[in-house]
């Protein structure tokens, strides 16, 4: 079976991985050289960790761990507590994009995928081939994986996505020297325009560097996103005032587009498959999309090792399975934060509120809001992180922001 990859960041190179191990003939095409940068937290957590670890995936070097954070709004802050779960550590390691991406296209390569530098442009289907330009030319495969990010141009061109019903976010990160008090992310709502829900970050990256950042919610339109920047210096600056981080130094800045919660994107049709975040499969509560990434980029290989060019059905009904329940409460409430800014100012001040006098209500938040609720096992907060899960499917049942599935 003759596979075209576009895009090796973590979905695309962990796709072209296991398939090439399989036996098929696989390319891995990608626009840029590598090793290259990509705006993120720099964290992997603890469900990416555990499936790293059953592939066999070492992350070397000397790690900043990263378990229990603290969430703060409007300067009232809780400290959410970390613990191991039913299939993970409980805590998350931090390692640069640049790195990582980099460590999983160099291993897919090992494996027999042949590395590609080239741009992709139409996919459309022709008899029993599809057939693809690239860097110009039309060349023809048996199956495409699209793991070309939330702009995917793959989807685009195949007519897998709508545009005006998906979730976007937006986020910008820096890299900086200095040091902070203790990992933490912050609820925002605010910044130039349109009042926007969104969250911050800071991380220990070790040897005196930070990755700080801010992302927020913008819907289907991508002009709220404006100010993201000034936002952005505003964290860094009451972060700076409550000494809760020191910096030295210029930094390095760098953003990119998120594409949230499934729905207007449809994962696989005639052969094409999408993973990661091409499939909308980050999370709309907390951008994180590196577990997700890794799942769908396992699931996708699987059905396609098994059924080829005729796993659509399959592969839908394993990302539904895996993603529809979590991905469909927080992109209602992600909807309705967008929709109802005064509800949601008044919802984040009595989470803090209450969560500072209950560790149960700390943790199950911290379990529910890093979509580990399925995961958690017998702890405490776990109680509180199902009950959160369960009253969110009511909500995406009875609201006007639930989503609509496609097929």
């Amino acid at each position: 079976m003759r596979v075209l990859v576009v895009g090796a960041g973590p979905a695309g190179s962990l796709t072209a991985m296991l398939l090439a191990k399989s036996g098929h003939e696989v390319t891995l095409v990608d626009r840029s050289s590598f090793p290259r940068d990509k705006a993120c937290g720099d964290v992997i957590g603890p469900l990416a960790l555990a499936m790293l670890d059953r592939l066999g995936v070492e992350l070397s070097g000397d790690r900043h761990r990263i378990g229990s954070m603290w969430l703060g709004f409007e300067g009232r802050e809780m400290l959410m507590p970390a613990r191991a779960g039913l299939n993970h550590g409980g805590y998350g390691l931090t390692i640069r994009r640049k790195e990582f991406d980099d460590l999983l296209y160099r291993q897919a390569i090992t494996a027999g995928a042949e590395s590609r530098v080239g741009v992709v442009g139409d996919v459309q289907r022709s008899g029993p081939h599809l057939r693809v330009l690239l860097d110009g030319r039309q060349e023809e495969f048996d199956i495409v994986v699209g793991a070309d990010g939330a702009n995917s141009g793959v989807a685009r061109s195949m007519g897998m996505v709508e545009p005006e019903r998906i979730l976007l976010g937006f986020a910008l990160r820096r890299h900086l020297s200095g040091s902070v008090r203790a990992d933490r992310v912050d609820l925002l709502l605010g910044g130039r325009g349109p009042i926007t829900p969104g969250y911050g970050w800071v991380f220990d990256q070790g040897g005196g560097q930070l990755n700080l950042g801010v992302g927020v919610g913008v819907g289907g339109e991508r002009t709220r996103a404006r100010g993201v920047r000034e936002l952005l210096d505003q964290y860094q600056q009451d972060l700076l005032d409550r000494k809760i981080i020191t910096t030295a130094g210029a930094h390095q800045e760098m953003g990119g587009w998120l594409k949230m919660g499934l729905v207007g994107t449809r994962v696989a049709s005639d052969g094409v498959y999408l993973v990661g975040d091409a499939a909308g499969l980050v999370n709309p509560l907390q951008g994180e999309g590196i577990a997700a990434a890794l799942m769908s980029a396992s699931l996708c290989a699987s059905v396609i090792d098994r059924w080829g060019v005729d796993g659509d059905a399959a592969y839908r009904s394993a990302i539904d399975q895996h993603f529809r329940k979590f991905l469909a409460t927080g992109y209602t409430i992600q909807r309705l934060a967008l929709a109802h800014p005064k509800a949601t100012r008044l919802a984040m001040q009595s989470l803090v509120r209450v969560g500072r006098r209950s560790e149960r209500i700390a943790s199950g938040w911290g379990i529910f809001w890093n979509d580990l609720t399925e995961h958690s096992g017998p702890q405490p907060g776990a109680f509180v992180a199902w009950s959160a899960l369960t009253l969110g499917q009511s909500v995406t049942t009875f609201t006007k922001a639930r989503p609509s599935w496609p097929d």
